[in-house]
């Protein structure tokens, strides 16, 4: 808000009914806009409010702690936007509105000045420092815990993916991952070229889930007990774990430690070496209910 400072008393008063119409609150904020902290503007507010007061005063009516009215007068003392008296206690007054925004809006004018002539040295030395040189990589491990938190850091790792994503599910959690939604976000990878290469054992209790999961992936079978994980993108490895070894994952370990993340990607290479695929298995799987019915 601007008050003109060549404005007749119709217009002053006009001026008046708007602050008190906005509100205290209201007020305290287009203070700030005028570069004054919370603490600041509410102690200027009280201020004009009251003929003259302590700190003590100021920190009762506006529920602020000594410390922060303290800190909050010195800065309107610096400003000028305040005046303390020589005896003890100190008493404070304010500077009127009209003087108060005069002073606050020169100020920053010249804040505003000074950067626009800092703004040619800072970009001079932007040009001139060139790109840093990264000599270390940081490598980090972390834990999740809980079968839900795990189902999500799971799911937003496969979201993240950009190129491939290869990925050891235990043969009971095909189902569970069709309920959490994992074959759709399968489905959007696959619609953006994101190679998706899952190993499973894929038996009569999964087939449904198999053959879903067929759509938007490379699925192979493979029949051995193994602890299931992820690995998006060759950087990043969720190793799944749970407590008795069958059921969903309760804990991970997430890490992107270079060396780890291509361990479990050989490891995954290899078995998928030596994997069925899975369009042929399910095949099998029909044959074989198809003959015994």
């Amino acid at each position: 808000m601007r008050l003109r400072k060549n404005s007749n008393l119709r217009d002053k008063s006009l001026d008046e009914e708007v602050l008190n119409q906005l509100g205290p609150e209201l007020i305290v904020k287009c203070l700030q806009d005028f570069g004054l902290t919370e603490k600041e503007a509410k102690v200027y507010f009280t201020l004009s409010k009251l003929p003259s007061a302590t700190s003590s005063d100021i920190a009762s009516t506006t529920h602020m702690s000594s410390l922060q009215t303290y800190r909050a007068l010195k800065g309107l003392l610096n400003y000028g936007l305040a005046e303390m008296s020589l005896e003890r206690p100190h008493r404070f007054t304010s500077l009127e509105i009209e003087k108060a925004i005069s002073l606050l809006s020169q100020e920053a004018e010249r804040k505003f000045l000074e950067l626009e002539n800092k703004a040619p040295l800072l970009l001079n030395a932007w040009t001139a420092l060139g790109d840093l040189e990264v000599n270390s990589v940081s490598y980090k491990f972390k834990i999740v815990q809980g079968s839900k938190n795990v189902c999500r850091f799971r799911l937003m790792l496969y979201k993240s993916a950009k190129k491939d994503v290869e990925v050891i599910m235990k043969p009971n959690e095909l189902e569970r991952l069709v309920v959490e939604g994992a074959d759709d976000i399968f489905k959007r990878l696959s619609s953006k070229k994101v190679a998706v290469r899952g190993l499973s054992e894929v038996n009569r209790y999964n087939i449904d889930a198999s053959k879903r999961f067929l759509d938007f992936i490379e699925l192979h079978h493979v029949k051995k007990k193994l602890v299931p994980f992820a690995i998006i993108d060759g950087q990043e490895a969720l190793i799944c774990l749970s407590r008795d070894g069958v059921g969903m994952p309760e804990n991970a370990i997430w890490t992107n430690h270079p060396e780890l993340v291509e361990t479990f990607k050989e490891f995954f290479e290899t078995l998928w070496s030596i994997s069925q695929d899975g369009e042929s298995r399910i095949r099998e799987l029909d044959e074989y209910s198809f003959a015994n019915t």
